[in-house]
């Protein structure tokens, strides 16, 4: 699916994506709502949705991790012009959401909303950036749900 917004020629794909939205249209508002309160325009954003084994892979190969994880952001934004691409492995998702208790849905919400919090400036490589990203993506995963009431 690739949505197009002509007003800011913003394009946002979803590769692959599992089914588990009504729309991928429902989450674009949603995206741009966060990049923009950055204060940030969103240019291309991609999501790819690939295997366990590519993204392992990629984890080798690009940061040098041997472990699974559930997403890998590659940004390529240049001042406030968000440009990334991020490849998520469904099965990583899915191993998440039964380890934390989470549905399936908010699960793979808070990943695709974590890559893009990666790409305005958000990290997690500290106790505490992990606490501000955390907090950041549960805002974000509500304000979707009071968005669509689609109570998860």
């Amino acid at each position: 699916m690739v949505y197009i917004c002509t007003k800011n020629t913003v394009i946002i794909k979803f590769n692959n994506i599992p089914n588990l939205f009504e729309s991928t249209e429902k989450l674009v508002p949603l995206f741009l709502q966060i990049v923009e309160e950055h204060g940030y325009f969103v240019s291309v954003l991609e999501y790819h949705f690939v295997s366990r084994e590519a993204l392992l892979e990629l984890n080798k190969k690009h940061l040098n991790h041997d472990f699974d994880t559930d997403i890998i952001t590659f940004d390529y934004t240049k001042d406030n012009r968000l440009s990334a691409e991020c490849f998520v492995s469904f099965w990583a998702v899915n191993d998440s959401a039964i380890k934390f208790k989470s549905s399936l849905k908010n699960e793979l919400l808070r990943v695709l909303i974590h890559g893009l919090l990666h790409c305005i400036g958000y990290n997690d490589k500290t106790k505490k950036e992990q606490a501000i990203m955390r907090a950041k993506e549960t805002e974000y995963i509500k304000l979707f749900h009071v968005k669509h009431s689609n109570h998860v």
